[in-house]
């Protein structure tokens, strides 16, 4: 028997074993980031200088109006004859140098809202222009993935009951509106003098049975009558064979009265010596 422990193991601990080599690896990839994360680079001074020029700036002017004001008064108050006067001189030009400071600042503050104002309201910065390379990058990126998931979860084969199969020419159309929109149609072409309710088929019903067409705008308006009653009443939708064979009832119906007028018109024209 071997009695020696297995590497770092002593005699009282359970047996423990080197990490593996992968583990070192990416141990030491994420430390050498994380240095690389906190040396100084040009990207990140240039951004300090530009974060922080404004303020700079401001404070190197302060020190500029406060040091030339101090040697300035000092001057004044040395020369005897015309103390008060170039002290009064001092204090006016400072006093409308800061006049003209605020209002040059209030106008800008002002420029800047009426422009924010002019700028829609749901404008969301996703643009180059407005942000940095990197972030508008990023955002163009997940907004095209997440059209990409949008365009692939609408639905292309699938149908809701009731309306038109997507990529057809029911499509967004609802079976039973589309039945029931026909009623005025029919009634118009049909009994249009008909006092009775609009909704009602039995005018529909009168007239197609005092043609003399042997009965079969009769047969039509009767299947008509019949899918609008399922439409009315019915609890299934109505499916797109019901909306299509509505749409050649009202067809075949138009058709045929408008061919009758015709005829009645030629047979009009002809009687006439």
């Amino acid at each position: 028997m071997n009695s020696h422990p297995p590497p770092y193991q002593s005699p009282h601990t359970p047996a423990t074993y080197p990490p593996p080599s992968h583990t070192r690896q990416n141990t030491q990839q994420q430390r050498s980031k994380k240095r690389r994360r906190f040396l100084p680079t040009a990207k990140g001074f240039l951004s300090f200088l530009y974060h922080t020029s404004f303020y700079l700036f401001i404070l190197i002017i302060a020190a500029l109006l406060v040091g030339s004001a101090w040697s300035i008064g000092e001057q004044a108050w040395r020369n005897g004859g015309q103390r008060k006067w170039n002290i009064f001189v001092m204090v006016a030009a400072y006093v409308a140098l800061g006049i003209i400071s605020v209002l040059h600042v209030w106008s800008r503050v002002l420029s800047i809202k009426r422009i924010l104002r002019t700028m829609p309201k749901p404008y969301i910065p996703t643009k180059r222009v407005d942000l940095p390379k990197n972030v508008a990058k990023h955002i163009a990126t997940e907004y095209s993935r997440t059209a990409v998931i949008a365009h692939i979860s609408q639905a292309t084969t699938g149908q809701q009951e009731g309306w038109g199969r997507p990529g057809t020419k029911w499509e967004d159309k609802h079976f039973r509106t589309y039945i029931l929109s026909t009623i005025p149609i029919m009634r118009q072409s049909l009994a249009p003098t008909s006092t009775a309710s609009p909704l009602s088929l039995q005018p529909l019903l009168d007239a197609s049975s005092s043609m003399n067409d042997n009965g079969a705008i009769r047969l039509f308006v009767n299947s008509y009558a019949k899918i609008i009653e399922r439409a009315r009443y019915g609890r299934k939708e109505p499916s797109q064979a019901d909306a299509e064979a509505v749409e050649k009832v009202v067809e075949v119906v138009l058709l045929t009265l408008e061919v009758k007028r015709r005829r009645e018109k030629d047979k009009h024209r002809t009687s006439i010596p």
